[in-house]
């Protein structure tokens, strides 16, 4: 039955495929990938700085190198880190 669908496919690969096709194709200079990191980068940084910044318990326990990169770390998985606060208490 799955032989069967394939054979009846197009041979382009389907409308998602085309579809997928057609978006990688476009061009993208470097400047606007610069400034789409911009745009999405620093809200999400400020926004783990402040949870850090706020949620720093479990930072009473290390010192040192293990401090900073435990707390890059939660600046970098606030999401993560959010999600599992929620749903825990």
């Amino acid at each position: 039955m799955l032989i069967n669908k394939m054979e009846r496919s197009s041979p382009d690969g389907g409308p998602v495929l085309n579809a997928l096709r057609r978006m990688l194709g476009y061009r993208v200079s470097i400047r606007a990938l610069i400034i789409a990191a911009l745009v999405f980068g620093i809200p999400y940084l400020i926004v783990g700085l402040i949870w850090s910044s706020t949620h720093t318990e479990h930072l009473a326990q290390v010192d040192g190198v293990d401090l900073v990169v435990s707390f890059l770390g939660a600046i970098a998985s606030w999401p993560v880190l959010l999600v599992a606060d929620v749903c825990m208490t």
